[in-house]
């Protein structure tokens, strides 16, 4: 038969009976495809036989001759196949001459998905590639590494005093008073007292104040402190009333400054 494509032998169940007069007739029946929401013929509809892997393609009309089928036991499988289409599988009964009708569904094309979620800062993990995005966010203020080298040998603290919710703390004659006396300080959002000094984080970490300090807190001195403008790549600050992520949460009624060193 013009048109199929042979993968394994021809069954050896006879597609062509003898009739009473000794003329062969066809006694493999007629299959004929359609598009369901349209009724049209489907041409190029590939049939395949599941169990030889022959096949043949529809023409213009949208039927083929299922002569080249073979079976196990009573029945054969057969396979729907076309580009754009759900495939599908039908049962043919062996000896049924009865003209098939079928009909295959176009694959259903999902529209683009559009999501209306907002970044959430205080979601954000906390990772050095998410300073860009975090920084995007009018509540940080961020210094970059190209503006820490522009001035390679200030401290840390004058470039802090330019970041928002950053002041210096008052002096006072009573000592009992927590004011961060001429260092970089935050406002506290629970009073007393009316100025704390910010959590400190390095690379991700809460830095031990023990430890001394991580950073200069004093403007237009000599930078003294391990982390400076020259080995630092990026720092970010978050006043302390403004969302920030929970891994740089340090004390909750005070600010947190970032460093991310190089």
């Amino acid at each position: 038969m013009a048109g199929v494509a042979m993968a394994a032998a021809w069954p050896a169940t006879s597609a062509v009976c003898q009739s009473a007069r000794g003329g062969a007739v066809p006694t493999a029946p007629l299959l004929g495809i359609y598009d369901q929401a349209t009724g049209n013929p489907l041409a190029g509809v590939q049939v395949r036989d599941e169990f030889s892997g022959a096949y043949a393609l529809t023409t213009a009309t949208g039927t083929v001759r299922l002569s080249y089928l073979s079976f196990r036991g009573e029945a054969s499988f057969v396979r729907l196949m076309k580009l754009g289409y759900e495939p599908k599988t039908i049962v043919v009964a062996q000896g049924d001459t009865t003209p098939v009708t079928e009909v295959l569904e176009r694959v259903t094309t999902l529209g683009p998905v559009i999501t209306t979620e907002r970044y959430r800062l205080d979601r954000d993990e906390g990772h050095w590639d998410g300073f860009t995005q975090r920084c995007a966010q009018h509540t940080v203020t961020c210094f970059a590494d190209s503006t820490l080298l522009a001035r390679p040998s200030s401290s840390m603290a004058d470039f802090l005093i330019k970041a928002r919710g950053v002041t210096i703390g008052p002096c006072s004659a009573d000592s009992t008073r927590s004011t961060q006396c001429g260092r970089v300080a935050m406002h506290s959002t629970v009073i007393p007292p009316s100025y704390c000094e910010p959590s400190i984080f390095i690379d991700g970490y809460l830095w031990n104040p023990q430890a001394g300090s991580a950073i200069d807190m004093q403007v237009h001195a000599p930078p003294e402190a391990p982390f400076t403008p020259a080995n630092v790549k990026g720092v970010e600050v978050y006043s302390s009333e403004m969302p920030r992520p929970l891994r740089f949460e340090g004390d909750p009624f005070c600010g947190a400054i970032v460093i991310w060193t190089k």
